[in-house]
């Protein structure tokens, strides 16, 4: 099954627009991890706020493909 192919065309945006902002935030995550003895304070503050966004990105994506699964069951 597709991504988003059972989806409104808003949602699939999202999905979308979702999975670009993931490949920024792996990048930037990696970026970070290459770096991670010589980070400042900000940096780590940074990085961690990176990854809560990144977890929260996983966790949109997750739901919009069950919604996309649950529409495709109609």
């Amino acid at each position: 099954m597709e991504d988003g192919e059972y989806l409104s065309a808003e949602d699939k945006l999202k999905l979308e627009s979702l999975k670009k902002e993931l490949v920024v935030l792996k990048a930037e995550h990696k970026a970070f991890a290459a770096r991670k003895s010589g980070l400042t304070p900000e940096d780590r503050e940074k990085w961690r706020v990176n990854s809560l966004r990144t977890n929260q990105v996983y966790i949109d994506i997750k739901d919009l493909r069950l919604k996309n699964i649950l529409e495709a069951g109609r």
